[in-house]
């Protein structure tokens, strides 16, 4: 009974990650097309966030932080949005279920993904920042340990799922 409690707690935080994550990439976008018109919202485009300077120096180059900023934060509410789903499908009679095994990879690519877009990000705003000595404000890219470790939790229920079928058959 306690599990089946912390996973409903997990479903309904998941939930409202998937909506906040959400709710910030429309927010980030609003305040970018409103700063086409309007340069100064390009000083607090999302919680402070100030990418000011580097509209100044190249609309371009901030268009490009802008939306990997938005990528970044649609992944997140992805990879929310796939837990939704594997806390969905999971039956804790019969854990051991070929749809747990493959939400648990697309969890783990997704999170490997949103590493490889953080390491762009961090390395072209690094790379703008440094050269014009803009404000630099990077994203977090621990993923990597994390994606790794999902994946080898969906190896763990793989071969979950083989023992369970080879059982079935014995019976």
């Amino acid at each position: 009974m306690k599990t089946e409690t912390i996973l409903k707690i997990m479903k309904f935080f998941s939930w409202f990650a998937f909506i906040g994550l959400m709710i910030k990439c429309g927010v980030i976008l609003t305040s970018y097309i409103a700063s086409i018109y309007k340069p100064e919202m390009a000083k607090n485009l999302f919680e402070g966030l100030n990418l000011f300077e580097y509209y100044n120096h190249s609309f371009v180059n901030y268009s490009f932080l802008v939306f990997y900023k938005i990528i970044l934060f649609a992944i997140e509410a992805y990879i929310a949005y796939l837990v939704i789903i594997l806390l969905k499908k999971l039956n804790l009679e019969k854990p051991f279920k070929i749809d747990i095994h493959k939400m648990m990879k697309k969890i783990s690519y997704a999170i490997f993904y949103l590493w490889v877009i953080a390491i762009v990000h961090n390395t072209h705003i690094q790379f703008i920042g440094k050269k014009h000595d803009f404000e630099i404000s990077l994203f977090s890219s621990d993923f990597v340990f994390l994606s790794l470790i999902i994946f080898i939790f969906a190896q763990i229920v793989k071969r979950g799922i083989e023992i369970q079928s080879e059982n079935d058959l014995t019976i």
